[in-house]
Order: C-alpha cells, then structure tokens, then sequence
C-alpha cells in the first residue's frame, strides 16, 4: 500500500493523526498558512512513512497500538514526555506503556510503524523471556550508534524496499523486513529483552543434545522457502529457542537463524546455476525469492561464498 494525503486544514490534520497513529488532544493550531502532507509506503504489519507538519503543537496522547519510531529530518525541535523525563534529539520511540506528552514546531519526520504482537514475539524469541514479560522502558535509544543504524535501515526499507512491487510481492522478503526491523527495535531502545540479551549472568543455558540440533537443521533444510523464525524452529526442535541459541553456538559455532540463511543462499545459488537469463530469470527476483530483499547485499553476501557475482553463476 503507498498513498500520498495533504491538507490545509488543522483539524483534518490532527484527525489524520489520530486515525494512523494514536488519539491525541492537541492545542488548537492557527490554520493561516497551515500545510500539512503525508507520504507512506506500508504492509498489513510494518510501514515508514514522512509528514511535515507546520505546527506549532503541544498535545497529550494516549499508548499507541503499534510501535512508532519518530526520526526528525528538517524543521524545529521535536520533543516526546513520558512523566519520566522529556526526551528530544533525532529519534525517539512514542511510549507504548504509558500516556505522554509531545510537541512541535514546523517539523518534517520519518515515521516507522510496527506490529505490537510482531515486535514482541521477536523480542521473546531473542531473548527466551515469556512474551507478556518483554516490556519497553525509555523512548530514548540506547546509543547515537543505534540511533542512526536504525534511521539508515528505516531510509533503506522506504526508499528500496517498500516501493518495490517485486520485492513486496516475495512473502520472504516481507517476512524478514519486518524481522530485521523489530530486531533492531529490540536492540535500539531499552526494554527487559534487550537487559536480558546483554546481562552476561543471564547467558547460562540448558544442556542440549545433539539429536535437538539435528531436528532444528532437518526442519530448516525442508522449510527454508517459507516464513519461518526462530519459534517455529525451536518448536521442531522440541526445545525452548533460548535453549536452542545455546546449543548452536556449542555444537554448530553459528545461530539458528543464521545457518537458516546460509541455507537460503544456497537454495539462492541452485537456483542461478539452473536459471536461464534467455527465459527471463533475473538475480532480483531468485533473490527475493529467498529472501534477500537488497539485490546490492546479495551480490556482496554471495560473492564472499562462492567467489563470483550471482549474475556471473546464473550465465553459466
């Protein structure tokens, strides 16, 4: 789905607002020389959007349902307060446990949207807590680094991703966008996840056998071409997925999910030496088809294992 909206009308504005993001009572804004515009490129579970709104606002909001990650790119100071503090700066995620306030003037973002229940679920993958457990903590992010990884992932999921047909229509690649994207939410902003995942008394793990990593690989090897995670292969497992993590790097030195790419990459790579670029097969869409939604890193990732471009293989 991708739509452009505008409007000179404040109260049009704020409606739209409420209706993408959350309620919220805002202070009345003067509609002379108001502007107000929108464009969003978005699936059913994750979206990134840009607005500019011209302000000034001063509003009190209500929980989002979703995760929303407001990155400032022009315009004045943009603030967020959650009772705790007031956090300003580049990027801030809008508080999903408590009521906040926030505020603007004349402000040009990018808004990245993602599922609740999505977010979570990847977050107690990672790190084994139940998922009524994973709590987020602090719309400030953990680090200047994260912050701008994550602005840069959110540019690429816009502009290369999200308003390609061929790559929103490889159920693969929409899978793993979202995954890479709460990923880095968990490991962005702080939450009990991420305390866990970074808490070294926290790492000791159940004793796994061998036969538990040998279900999870027969499971991947035959599944690799559908939307699987981390739950679903401890789920074959039999096994917990904390546990699971555990046994891989004692038993496989690597993780589930990579050694799942690895498999995917391989499939990628049958599927160049047997296509025929004469009968249209194209890098792009093998690609995708395994779920590399970024031909540019396919190339790169591909070339590190089999010493040539995948363009190259598939002219063999």
């Amino acid at each position: 789905m991708r739509y452009q909206w505008a409007s000179d009308d404040p109260e049009a504005a704020n409606q739209y607002l409420r209706d993408t993001y959350t309620a919220f009572r805002p202070q009345r804004v003067d509609p002379a020389g108001f502007t107000f515009w929108t464009e969003v490129a978005a699936t059913d579970l994750f979206g990134v959007g840009r607005l500019r709104h011209s302000g000034p606002v001063r509003a009190h909001c209500d929980p989002p349902a979703a995760f929303v990650v407001v990155q400032s790119l022009a315009g004045g100071p943009h603030h967020v307060d959650d009772g705790s503090g007031v956090v300003g700066g580049t990027l801030k995620l809008t508080p999903t446990w408590s009521e906040y306030g926030t505020g603007w003037q004349d402000v040009t973002v990018q808004t990245a949207v993602l599922d609740h229940d999505e977010v979570v679920r990847v977050a107690a993958e990672l790190s084994g807590l139940e998922p009524e457990a994973v709590a987020f903590t602090s719309a400030a992010p953990v680090s200047l680094a994260l912050a701008a990884h994550w602005c840069r992932l959110c540019t690429h999921v816009h502009d290369d991703i999200l308003t390609s047909d061929v790559l929103m229509d490889a159920p693969l690649v929409r899978a793993n966008t979202l995954r890479h994207l709460a990923t880095t939410l968990v490991t962005t902003f702080p939450n009990t996840a991420l305390e866990l995942l970074t808490d070294p008394t926290a790492r000791e793990g159940g004793q796994a056998e061998p036969a538990t990593v040998r279900r999870a690989v027969e499971f991947m090897d035959s599944h690799a071409h559908e939307d699987i995670g981390l739950t679903e292969i401890a789920d074959a497992a039999r096994i917990g997925a904390r546990s699971l993590q555990l046994a891989f790097r004692r038993h496989r030195d690597t993780t589930p999910l990579e050694y799942l790419r690895r498999v995917r990459l391989e499939s990628a790579h049958r599927d160049l030496l047997a296509g025929d670029p004469t009968r249209g097969d194209r890098v792009e869409a093998i690609a995708a088809r395994w779920g590399f939604g970024h031909p540019g890193r396919f190339s790169v990732i591909y070339r590190e294992h089999y010493g040539r471009s995948p363009s190259a293989t598939l002219r063999l």
